[in-house]
């Protein structure tokens, strides 16, 4: 097994010193040392300061190293470990947590339960741990009590579990890029508000694109919020919001998305939804659910841009290759802005009152819209292209001007 982090480069002796701790508990243990590798040096540029979050004068660059470690899970009598069960309790009584083994498969039988069992002593009784294993010849799975796992195996199986609980982002996890926390658990209903509140005035940002592209990932202000210190109090104030009711209302729809939603084969849909059913957040699963108000926004979106496709006729090619189209009518429906191997360019797509959808890489400064803008573009069709059976119109050298504001955006004909 072989887990990859990036990590600052002025950081590699201390994750050097840190696995050397674990491999010391590995040699104790009985079990096979890991390996620690690392490759591709590179740099990121960023605009605020990575710790305090601050807006920086000029841009710092951090050298950057890829850090690969390697190891094996040791395989006892035919049997590997797939997963842990840790169970939480909740209104309605436990709630069953899965963490599975990087590139395993957990069989649904072993999902959205509110109870831990034990298939090899039957015991009934309260238990608050397991292990989900299966057998390396037969396929068979077994979920094994953690105080049944040395009797069922007949090892000791302490070395079994503490290489199974590696969590390589954790460990690449330094002072100044996460922070320690007080609190075991909070309302998931606080937590999702804040969240709301804090996408709402930042932005979304995941914990591995802040890494590696800068910025404070929306987790980690989430924490500020929660539970704020000296630091944030003196340095980090824009990261404090304020709950309305448009965020609490969020929370609330939130919440019953994924209390309903179809999480079958989906292990990141279970997880969310079984932290919707338990109503409170433990401490490790902050950043996943943080992460259930993007996912729901995502999925919204992408419901709304379905239903309103679905309104229009399909979209059609325009032109022919070569030809300059003039003036057309066109509403922004989607930009991104890309930071490519040629230089950032932003991509923006529309559609014109017949359905048809146009596309175009603009890097130049003569103009700017934002999705839902109505507009008027001049330009060379590039090339007819199509994905997953849509077509498109690609164009280039485009010229845009603001539609006047005394027209509708209707089915006249446009000007070729």
């Amino acid at each position: 097994m072989i887990q990859t982090e990036t990590i600052s480069k002025a950081n590699v002796a201390e994750l050097v010193a840190n696995i050397e701790k674990l491999n010391k508990k590995c040699r104790k243990l009985g079990c096979p040392e890991m390996k620690l590798s690392f490759d591709n040096e590179h740099t990121i540029s960023h605009d605020y300061h990575p710790v305090s979050g601050r807006k920086l004068l000029s841009p710092l660059v951090i050298e950057k190293i890829d850090a690969h470690l390697e190891y094996e899970i040791p395989v006892i009598d035919g049997w590997e470990l797939v997963a842990k069960l840790d169970i939480y309790p909740g209104e309605n009584g436990g709630n069953v947590l899965v963490s599975a083994v990087p590139d395993k498969h957990v069989p649904d039988a072993y999902k959205n339960r509110n109870y831990i069992a034990c298939e090899h002593c039957g015991y009934n009784r309260n238990r608050y741990h397991s292990v989900l294993l299966q057998n390396t010849e037969s396929g068979e799975y077994k979920e094994v009590g953690s105080t049944c796992v040395k009797d069922f195996m007949g090892h000791d199986p302490r070395g079994f579990l503490f290489l199974a609980s590696i969590d390589f982002p954790s460990i690449c996890s330094f002072k100044g890029e996460s922070f320690g926390r007080r609190i075991l658990a909070y309302g998931l209903t606080e937590v999702l508000s804040i969240t709301a509140a804090v996408i709402d005035k930042h932005g979304w940002l995941s914990k591995g694109k802040a890494y590696n592209y800068g910025g404070e990932p929306t987790a980690e202000r989430v924490w500020d919020n929660l539970e704020p210190d000296a630091d944030v109090m003196k340095y980090r104030k824009e990261n404090l919001v304020t709950i309305n009711d448009e965020h609490k209302a969020l929370a609330e729809k939130v919440v019953e998305y994924f209390e309903n939603v179809d999480a079958t084969d989906n292990d990141y849909l279970t997880n969310c939804q079984t932290i919707a059913n338990m109503g409170y957040v433990p401490a490790k699963y902050m950043g996943f659910a943080c992460s259930m108000v993007s996912s729901y926004e995502r999925e919204m979106t992408k419901k709304a841009k379905a239903e309103a496709d679905a309104k229009l006729p399909p979209s059609e090619w325009v032109g022919e290759i070569g030809q300059r189209i003039k003036d057309v009518r066109v509403k922004v429906v989607f930009t991104r802005y890309i930071d490519g191997a040629y230089g950032a360019s932003t991509l923006y797509v529309m559609k014109d009152a017949l359905g048809n959808d146009y596309k175009t890489f603009y890097s130049g400064t003569k103009w700017e819209y934002e999705k839902g803008d109505e507009i008027l573009i001049t330009g060379t069709i590039k090339k007819h292209d199509e994905y997953k059976g849509k077509k498109s119109t690609m164009l280039n050298r485009v010229i845009a001007n603001d539609a006047p504001a005394n027209e509708t955006f209707s089915t006249e004909d446009f000007k070729l």
